[in-house]
């Protein structure tokens, strides 16, 4: 289904509180407040204290990115650091966690990073869903389902109109047959754009399924993300309650369990076919 994935290896990523949460004004950011000469100073810094952790060459490229605050990769021996400039003004408990999950697999480090990050998240650069969309392709018209006039519908039937939301086809993501496992669909809250996998446009997938997976990303832009026990949690009691409103719930169900092979052994068609 479309649960939520851990970023891969090497990489932090966050994403934004879902639409129709309170927002707060954004703070200056790190850049603005230190200027850069001593940002360049303090990043400076901040390679002497990661190095002396890692104890290994590296070096650091501070980033104002809007996704991915962390993410490092290795070259000529060199292991290249990118970081979101909130990072600049990071505490020692940080950087030795930064250093820990650099060095290799570790949850407890891993999750103070994250806890940073969200205590930071005024930091990052906003970018309007507007914005972020045009810099996508949204294709909603499949060989077989029509997306939109999916979303429509079920907008109307279940959320009082239209929802503040696109709807695409995703591109086709490449992977060794036979999948292990398939992400259906997935919701962007940045971006407001909800994703379908594409090996759901088959004329075997019924659209009564593939309105399900639509469904379910429509609650992720209902209920958004709430936290406990500083962990993110997009399954909540009333969202799940919510999805089981869905008329053929046990059906779609029943007809994934049963087609799990067709979706797995899915592979687009080859360029000349199109």
């Amino acid at each position: 289904m479309a649960r939520s994935e851990l970023p891969n290896r090497g990489e932090r990523t966050h994403r934004s509180p879902a639409a129709g949460r309170t927002a707060r004004a954004a703070l200056p950011s790190t850049r603005a407040i230190l200027g850069r000469p001593l940002e360049a100073t303090w990043s400076e810094a901040l390679q002497r204290r990661l190095r002396a952790r890692v104890a290994q060459a590296l070096r650091i490229r501070v980033t104002d990115n809007v996704h991915t605050m962390l993410s490092f990769s290795r070259a000529d021996g060199v292991l290249e650091v990118r970081l979101h400039h909130m990072f600049l003004l990071a505490p020692d408990p940080v950087i030795e966690a930064l250093a820990r999950y650099i060095r290799g697999s570790d949850p407890e480090a891993s999750s103070a990073l994250d806890r940073f990050i969200q205590r930071h998240r005024r930091l990052i650069r906003r970018v309007p869903a507007h914005v972020r969309r045009k810099r996508m392709r949204i294709r909603a018209r499949g060989r077989w389902h029509d997306l939109q006039a999916i979303l429509d519908e079920l907008g109307e039937r279940y959320f009082g109109g239209p929802i503040d939301c696109a709807i695409t086809w995703g591109p086709a993501p490449r992977a060794v047959l036979p999948r292990k496992s398939i992400k259906l669909g997935s919701y962007s809250a940045d971006a407001r754009l909800i994703r379908i996998h594409p090996a759901l446009d088959q004329e075997a997938v019924p659209r009564f399924f593939v309105a399900w997976i639509v469904f379910h990303e429509m609650l992720h832009h209902r209920h958004g993300v709430s936290r406990r026990g500083g962990k993110r949690c997009v399954h909540t009691a009333d969202f799940c309650a919510d999805e089981q409103r869905y008329p053929d719930y046990a059906r779609a169900r029943g007809w994934e369990r049963d087609n799990l092979d067709l979706l797995l052994s899915w592979a687009p068609a080859p360029r000349w076919l199109h």
